[in-house]
Parts: structure tokens; sequence; C-alpha cells
């Protein structure tokens, strides 16, 4: 089983980010749509990380005040979720999802010759993607909500879509 030592527990920084490549933006009549990719290698096999500001620049950039921010894990491996950033409760989701969905077990995945059937389990335990409302240009959250990037399979390079439609200024 794995310890807590072999998890990247990030409650407030994007740990393992490399960069944002814009893919896509349609401004017609005051209605946005934005796309861009968040590339990451997350340093340990496993990780809980905190991409709200990185989320957050990308919603800036869009110029839309009111409408929609879909973020979806772009591997199946790996989970988009909202949560508290704070430090006891990383260590608490990661245990919980390792008791759940335990490494070095003998999954029937493995015969494809793969080692990584924890990944894909772990990855039903968080959400693939989510939708955050957007209000007056910024994430409408309650108090202690956060955006964070589930990594199941990491130490490789790995994408996070966010897509943001809605009304821009006039």
């Amino acid at each position: 089983m794995l310890q807590d030592k072999d998890w990247c527990l990030a409650p407030h920084n994007a740990t393992g980010f490399l960069k944002t490549e814009k893919v896509a933006e349609h401004k017609v009549a005051g209605n946005i749509s934005w796309t861009e990719y968040l590339h990451f290698r997350v340093p340990k096999r496993y990780g809980l990380i905190n991409i709200t500001d990185k989320v957050e620049e990308v919603l800036l950039r869009s110029g839309v005040q009111d409408g929609l921010c879909y973020i979806g894990a772009m591997h199946i491996t790996a989970g988009i979720y909202v949560n508290d950033a704070e430090a006891g409760l990383l260590h608490d989701i990661s245990r919980w999802i390792e008791r759940l969905a335990p490494f070095g077990q003998n999954y029937d995945h493995h015969r494809t010759g793969e080692d990584n059937g924890d990944a894909h389990l772990k990855s039903y335990l968080t959400n693939h993607q989510i939708v955050v409302p957007v209000t007056r240009g910024a994430f409408d959250f309650g108090t202690w909500q956060q955006i964070f990037y589930a990594e199941f399979d990491g130490l490789r390079d790995k994408r996070v879509l966010v897509k943001v439609v809605g009304l821009g200024n006039s």
C-alpha cells in the first residue's frame, strides 16, 4: 500500500504545471467560447494538485463575465474535483483513495502489460470533469471551494482541458 510520501499533495499551488496552450477562441456579438489546455508533469505517480489559480487565469483571459467553465481531465487515469484546500484533508483523501483502489494488486488490466490498474479505478473516485458557474467574471464558489487535478499515473506529460463559454462585456 502507498504511503503519504508516495503522493504529491499540493493544497496551494499547481505543482508540476508546465505551460498553457490556447486552442480556440470565438467571440461573436458578446458571446465567447474560449479553450485552453493546461499541461502538467506531476513529479510523483500520484498527486492531488490545486489548479484553481491556473484555471482562474484562463477565465480572465477569456473575458467571460457570465457563463460556465468546464474543466476536464484528458486522461483516463486522472480526475478533476472541487474541495477544500486544507493539507490534512488532502492526506485523508489520498489515504481513502488508496484503501479503495490499492497499488500493487493483481488487477485484470495488468494482463495487457500495463501496471496502472489501480490508477483507472482511482479515477472513478474523483470526477472526470466539472462545470463551475461564472458570475461577474469570477468563479461563483462557496467559501472554501477550490479546483483540484487528481493524478494517478504521473511522471509523464498530461493535459487538462479548460473551456469557458458565456457572455463578455458588450
